[in-house]
C-alpha cells in the first residue's frame, strides 16, 4: 500500500502582531528622582525583558513566529544609556534583596510565602537575562530582527502628536530625526512607521515617503472612513493617494478582546491585580473585584487562564479570516496592535499569553500565519487607494485627548517655538558670530535647541495633563524644555553661547545624538531641483542631448511608482520611442529607492521631490508638483538644455506644461487617458470634479495635438471639450507579449478537471463590467456544453451579490478573488475562451492580454472594446447586456475549437500589427517630427 503524503492545507489569512514600545525621555541624574526611574525600571522588569525571554523560548523551540515592534527613539536612548544601565542593575539587586526580606516577613504565611519565593526567583532570572545582553537589550532586538523573526519600525523622534503641530518643518524634523536614529542603532532603513497615538492628518504620508518609509499604522477610523470607502474594510492595508504608501489599520475587534475594561482578557478576575500593592512594589492579590475584597494571587491558575485565553483569541481571529475570505480579493491580514507595556506591566500574564498564542498559531492550526507588514506587502505590493480620514486612536477617534481645557495652553508656546526654530535655522547664515565662537560650538547649540524643542513636543505631556495623572510633572517638563530652547536661541542670536550651560544640557538631554538643526530648514528654502549629483554629470547630459530634438514627457507617476495604469503606459511608450532613436526625458515625482536621475533603457528619468506646506489634498499636491516641474524645466533651459517638445499625460501636469509652452514657445501634445466626465458618466456634481473637468478642457485647448486610446474616446473628448476632429489622434495602448508563446499546454490548477471547458473572466466586480450577464448566460451554455466552467478572477463591491447569483450553478462557477501574476498566467494558458462582457469600456487592456496568450475572445460590442477585434474574424462581439447573445457566442467558441483557435491566431496577428508599443511609437514619432522638424527634414 502506497503512503500518500497529504498536501499541507493552504494558509487562508495572516496575523500581524504589532507592539508599540514607548517611554518619554525621563533620564534624571538626580538620585532622588525615584518617580522617573521607576517608569523605566518597571517597564524593563515587567515588559521588555519578559518579551525578549518569550522570543528566546520560541526561537529555542524552533517556533516560527513574527512580531512587529515599533520602538521610539526616546526608548532606544533609555535602553542604550550607560548611566541608566548601571542604575537598573542596582534596581534589580535591590528587588532581589527585597524579595528575600519578604520571605522572612512571610515565613509563617503558607499562602503568600510561595509567591514571595517565586518573585525572588523571577528577579534573579531577569538579572541573568539582562547580563547576558551586557545591559544593552537593543542587541537582543537587533538579533531577532536579523533572524527575520521580528520587524522593528520607528516612530516620531519624541513621540510628538503630529496632527497638532503647527508647521510642516517640525513634522519633517520629527520624522527624519527618527529615521536617522533608527539607522544608527540597526544599520538599516526602517520600512514602517508608527504614527504616535495613530494620529493621522492629510499630508503626513508625503513626508514619510520623503524619509523612505513604505508603510505606516493608523487607527481603524482613518481607513474605515477613507474617501472613497475601502472595499476590503479593515483586513488589508490601503494605499494612500497620491503617494502610494500603505496604511495598515489597527483591528479594533482584537484590541477590544484583550484590552476592554469590561470584558477584555486582561481584566479577568484570576489575573494579578496591578493596583493592589502592599507599598513596596510587591503585588499579592488577584483582580477579584473592584471593591476591598481581594483573594490571593495564584500564578499557576493565572498562566493556565492565559493559555486558555490564547486559544479563544485564535479562534476569533480564524472566524475573522473566514468572513473576510468571502468577499476579499486577497488573503486577509489582521493587524492586532497593542501598547507593548500592556504585556507584563499592566497585564502581568500578558507575555505568557503571547508566547502561548505564537505556539498555537504555529503548532495547532494552518488557517492563520503570523507575518510582519513587510511580509504581507511582499506578497501583495498593491492595494486599493484612497484619501485617509483624519483621526487617532484617542478618545472619540480625534485629537480631543491632546487638545482640551487642561492642556490647550501649551500649543501657543510650542507653535511659537517652532516658528522661532525655523526662522533661526533658515536665516542662520546671516547671524553674526564673533570670531572666537567656533563653527562647532554654533552647530552644537543649534542641534541642542532642536533636541529641546522636540522633547517639549512629546505627546506624553499633553496626555498626562488630560488624564490628570502626574500633571504637575508634565507641566514642569514642558516648561523646562521650552525654557532651555529659548535660552539657547537667545545665545545663538546674540553670538554669546554659554558653553558650560550647553555642555550641561547635552549631558542631561543627550538623546537623539544625530539630531540636526537643518531638519527645521524652511521648506521654501529646500530646493527640489538639484537632482543631478554633480555639475560634470549635468554637463555630460547636456552634451549628449544637444544635437537632436529633446522630447519631455510630464507624468506624475513612473516606475517604480505605480499607482494606476498611467505609469505603465508612459514607461513603455517612452522606452519604445527611445528604441526608435528619440531623445526622451520623463519628468516625474520621486520614489523611495529610485535614483533622482538616471538614464534607463535609453530614457532620461528626472524624479523630483515635491515639497510644500498647507493643504495636502491630491488636487493641491498636484499644483505643488507643477511648481517643481516648472522650476526644473526652467533650470534645464537656463543651463543650455534643449526642450523641443512637451508631451503631457492627463490633467495633473497641465500647469507646468502650459507655463513652459508659453514661456519658451514650445509645442505641446497631451494624452488624455480618461476624462472626469467619463469616469462619472457625465454627472459632475462635486466642485472638485468640475475643477478637474475644466483643467482637462484647458489642457486640450492649449495642446497642438491631443492623443486618445480609442475612437470611442476621440468622440468623447471632441464632444465634451468641443475640439476640432483633426486635432485629436487615436493611438491605442500597447502590451508586452508574454515570454512564452501561449501555445504550450498549461498545467491545470487543482480546481479544474481534464474535462472542464474553462471560460475565463478577469477584472473588477462592478456593475459596468457586466459579470452578472455572464453568470446569467451560464445555464444556456451548460445546456450545450455540460463541462463548461466559468472562472471569475478579481474582486469588487458586487462580489457577494454575484456569488449569490451563481450559487445555483454549484462548482460550474469558481470565484478566485485576487490572483498574483503567476496564477493569472496559468489561468490564461488553460482557458478555452476569454470573455469581457462589459456594459461600458473606454478601451479594454484585458482583451489584449487574452490575444497575447492566443486565446479565443468574446467581448461586448461597446466603447473602445468594439474597436479591438473584427467580429467573426478575430473573435466574437456580443450585444452588451444581452444574455442570449453572450451565451450563443461562448457556446460556439467551445463547440468549434478549431474555428476558435483560428480566430485566436488571427487576433494574435492583429495584436502584433496594431498593439505593440514598437509600432505605436513609430506613428507617434511621426507626430513628434511634424512639430519638431521642418517638413523637409522628416526622416522616419
Amino acid at each position: 500500500m502506497i503512503n500518500r503524503i497529504k498536501p499541507k492545507p493552504e494558509v487562508k489569512g495572516y496575523f500581524a502582531l504589532v507592539l508599540h514600545a514607548h517611554l518619554p525621555y525621563i533620564r534624571e541624574q538626580d538620585q532622588n528622582a525615584a518617580l522617573e526611574d521607576r517608569w523605566f525600571f518597571e517597564a524593563m522588569t515587567e515588559t521588555y525583558l519578559p518579551l525578549l525571554e518569550v522570543m528566546h523560548h520560541l526561537s529555542q523551540d524552533q517556533i516560527d513566529f513574527r512580531i512587529t515592534f515599533s520602538i521610539t527613539p526616546t526608548l532606544l536612548s533609555l535602553f542604550s544609556d550607560p548611566f541608566l544601565q548601571a542604575k537598573y542593575r542596582t534596581y534589580l539587586s535591590e528587588l532581589i534583596a527585597l524579595a528575600d526580606s519578604e520571605q522572612v516577613r512571610l515565613h509563617k504565611d503558607p499562602v503568600l510565602l510561595p509567591l514571595a519565593k517565586q518573585y525572588s526567583q523571577r528577579f534573579q532570572e531577569l538579572q541573568k537575562l539582562y547580563e547576558s545582553y551586557n545591559g544593552n537589550v537593543i542587541v537582543a532586538f537587533k538579533h531577532y530582527q536579523t533572524l527575520g523573526q521580528i520587524e522593528i519600525v520607528t516612530s516620531a523622534a519624541t513621540h510628538a502628536y503630529l496632527p497638532l503641530m503647527k508647521t510642516e518643518e517640525s513634522i519633517r524634523a520629527q520624522i527624519l530625526t527618527a529615521v536617522r536614529d533608527y539607522e544608527r542603532y540597526f544599520e538599516r532603513k526602517p520600512r514602517g512607521f508608527w504614527l504616535p497615538e495613530c494620529g493621522y492628518t492629510p499630508g503626513i504620508e508625503r513626508m514619510l515617503e520623503e524619509a523612505g518609509i513604505q508603510y505606516f499604522f493608523t487607527g481603524s477610523a482613518a481607513v474605515a472612513f477613507a474617501s472613497p470607502p475601502p472595499h476590503r474594510e479593515l483586513l488589508a492595508p490601503l494605499m494612500t493617494t497620491p503617494f502610494g504608501l500603505m496604511a495598515f489599520p489597527c483591528d479594533s475587534e482584537s484590541a477590544s478582546q484583550v484590552c476592554s475594561a469590561e470584558h477584555g482578557y486582561s481584566s479577568d478576575f484570576i489575573y494579578r491585580d496591578y493596583y493592589s500593592d502592599i507599598g513596596n512594589g510587591f503585588k499579592y492579590d488577584r483582580i477579584t473585584s473592584k471593591g476591598s475584597l481581594k483573594m490571593p494571587y495564584h500564578p499557576a491558575l493565572a498562566l493556565d487562564k492565559a493559555a486558555e485565553h490564547a486559544g479563544e483569541f485564535l479562534k476569533h481571529r480564524q472566524k475573522q479570516v473566514q468572513q473576510g475570505l468571502r468577499w476579499m480579493d486577497r488573503k486577509p491580514v489582521i493587524t492586532a496592535a497593542y501598547p507593548a507595556e500592556l504585556f507584563g506591566h499592566w497585564w502581568y500574564e500578558g507575555p505568557h499569553f503571547l508566547e502561548q498564542l505564537c505556539r498555537k498559531i504555529f503548532l495547532e492550526q494552518t488557517m492563520l500565519k503570523m507575518v510582519t507588514p513587510s511580509d504581507y506587502l511582499d506578497k501583495y505590493p498593491t492595494a486599493g487607494s484612497a484619501q485617509l480620514n483624519e483621526s487617532s486612536t484617542g478618545r472619540n477617534h480625534n485629537s480631543e485627548v491632546w487638545l482640551q481645557e487642561n492642556n490647550h495652553w501649551i500649543y501657543r508656546h510650542l507653535h511659537e517655538a517652532e516658528k522661532r526654530m525655523i526662522q533661526l535655522v533658515s536665516g542662520q547664515e546671516h547671524l553674526k558670530r564673533p570670531d572666537k565662537m567656533s563653527a562647532e560650538v554654533f552647530k552644537r547649540a543649534l542641534n541642542q535647541a532642536a533636541r529641546e524643542l522636540m522633547l517639549a513636543q512629546s505627546s506624553d505631556w499633553a496626555f498626562m495633563m488630560d488624564s490628570q495623572s502626574l500633571a504637575e510633572n508634565a507641566i514642569r517638563r514642558t516648561k523646562m524644555h521650552l525654557g532651555c530652547f529659548h535660552q539657547l536661541c537667545d545665545q545663538v542670536e546674540l553670538g554669546q553661547i554659554d558653553e558650560i550651560f550647553l555642555a550641561d544640557l547635552e549631558e542631561k538631554d543627550h538623546c537623539l545624538p544625530d539630531a540636526a538643526y537643518q531638519a527645521f530648514m524652511s521648506v521654501t528654502l529646500q530646493s527640489p531641483i538639484s537632482i543631478i549629483p554633480s555639475r560634470s554629470e549635468w554637463e555630460t547630459v547636456l552634451e549628449q542631448t544637444k544635437h537632436r530634438p529633446n522630447v519631455f514627457m510630464l507624468a506624475w507617476e513612473y516606475p517604480p511608482k505605480q499607482v494606476g495604469g498611467l505609469s505603465k503606459a508612459v514607461h513603455e511608450l517612452s522606452e519604445a520611442l527611445a528604441a526608435h532613436g528619440e531623445i526622451v526625458h520623463v519628468i516625474t515625482t520621486s520614489c523611495d529607492g529610485a535614483p533622482s536621475f538616471e538614464k534607463k533603457n535609453g530614457v532620461y528619468v528626472h524624479r523630483l521631490p515635491v515639497l510644500h506646506s498647507g493643504d495636502t489634498s491630491f488636487y493641491h499636491w498636484t499644483f505643488e508638483m507643477n511648481l517643481a516641474m516648472t522650476d526644473h524645466l526652467a533650470k534645464w533651459k537656463e543651463n543650455g538644455g534643449r526642450i523641443d517638445l512637451l508631451h503631457a499625460h492627463d490633467w495633473m501636469v497641465f500647469h507646468a506644461a502650459r507655463e513652459i509652452k508659453m514661456s519658451y514657445g514650445i509645442p505641446l501634445i497631451a494624452t488624455i487617458h480618461a476624462t472626469e466626465w467619463g469616469r462619472n458618466q457625465g454627472n459632475l456634481h462635486a466642485d472638485l470634479q468640475r475643477k478637474i473637468h475644466q483643467i482637462e478642457w484647458k489642457l486640450t485647448y492649449e495642446s497642438n495635438r491631443v492623443f486618445v486610446c480609442s475612437s470611442y474616446m476621440k468622440d468623447e473628448v471632441v464632444r465634451i471639450f468641443n475640439l476640432p476632429m483633426d486635432k485629436v489622434a487615436v493611438y491605442p495602448n500597447g502590451i508586452q507579449l508574454p515570454t512564452s508563446s501561449g501555445k504550450e499546454t498549461a498545467k491545470r490548477p487543482r480546481d479544474f478537471s481534464k474535462q472542464d471547458k474553462v471560460i475565463f473572466y478577469i477584472g473588477r466586480l462592478v456593475y459596468e463590467k457586466g459579470v452578472h450577464t455572464l453568470i446569467q448566460a451560464m445555464p444556456g451554455i451548460l445546456s450545450h456544453v455540460p463541462h463548461a466552467k466559468l472562472v471569475i478572477a478579481g474582486s469588487g463591491p458586487m462580489e457577494a451579490e454575484l456569488r449569490t447569483l451563481a450559487a445555483h450553478l454549484g462548482d460550474r462557477v469558481l470565484f478566485t478573488g485576487f490572483i498574483d501574476d503567476g496564477y493569472r498566467a496559468q489561468l490564461y494558458r488553460c482557458a478555452d475562451v476569454c470573455v469581457i462582457p462589459s456594459l461600458y469600456e473606454p478601451f479594454g487592456i484585458v482583451a489584449l492580454e487574452a490575444m497575447a496568450y492566443r486565446k479565443p475572445l468574446v467581448l461586448s460590442d461597446t466603447g473602445g472594446l468594439s474597436e479591438i477585434i473584427r467580429h467573426g474574424i478575430d473573435g466574437y462581439k456580443a450585444l452588451p447586456g444581452h444574455t442570449d447573445s453572450l451565451s450563443w457566442h461562448i457556446t460556439e467558441m467551445l463547440l468549434q475549437p478549431k474555428v476558435a483557435a483560428k480566430m485566436a491566431e488571427s487576433a494574435y496577428q492583429l495584436l502584433q500589427k496594431n498593439y505593440q508599443w514598437h509600432h505605436i511609437a513609430a506613428h507617434i514619432r511621426e507626430e513628434y517630427h511634424k512639430l519638431t522638424y521642418d517638413f523637409s527634414d522628416i526622416q522616419v
